[in-house]
């Protein structure tokens, strides 16, 4: 036996719909055009440099030289001195948020854009 909806099981059905629906958009559209990349090492003020400029940055740390090569608006660790790969393992990094970390040289890299970005790992 089918049982009939009635007018206030619709409203719910309807409204938790739109809801679930909204809240996917919200989640997975586009978010910022990133605009530059931040280097932070450990003991120095932060770097910052303009993804719209191809160009090949060397920073020195403890444990030797970290390359980060910036090309058509992405960045990426190109080598570095640990010997896991960690930093080269995250690969381009193109999104506002996207973090690169260099252990043996203390270093941070991360994509940003010109506004505040939402990070549920700091939310």
């Amino acid at each position: 036996m089918i049982a009939s909806v009635r007018w206030g099981d619709a409203l719910a059905i309807g409204l938790a719909t739109t809801l679930v629906a909204t809240a996917f958009a919200l989640a997975y559209s586009p978010g910022e055009e990133p605009t530059h990349l931040v280097v932070t090492q450990a003991g120095n003020e932060p770097r910052k440099y303009r993804l719209d400029e191809d160009r090949l940055v060397e920073v020195n740390g403890v444990a030797g030289t970290t390359e980060i090569e910036i090309r058509q608006r992405k960045a990426r660790c190109l080598r570095s001195p640990g010997s896991n790969g960690i930093c080269e393992a995250a690969g381009w990094l193109e999104r506002h948020g996207d973090m690169a970390v260099s252990l043996p040289n203390r270093l941070v890299l991360q994509v940003r854009g010109s506004g505040t970005h939402f990070d549920s790992m700091h939310y």
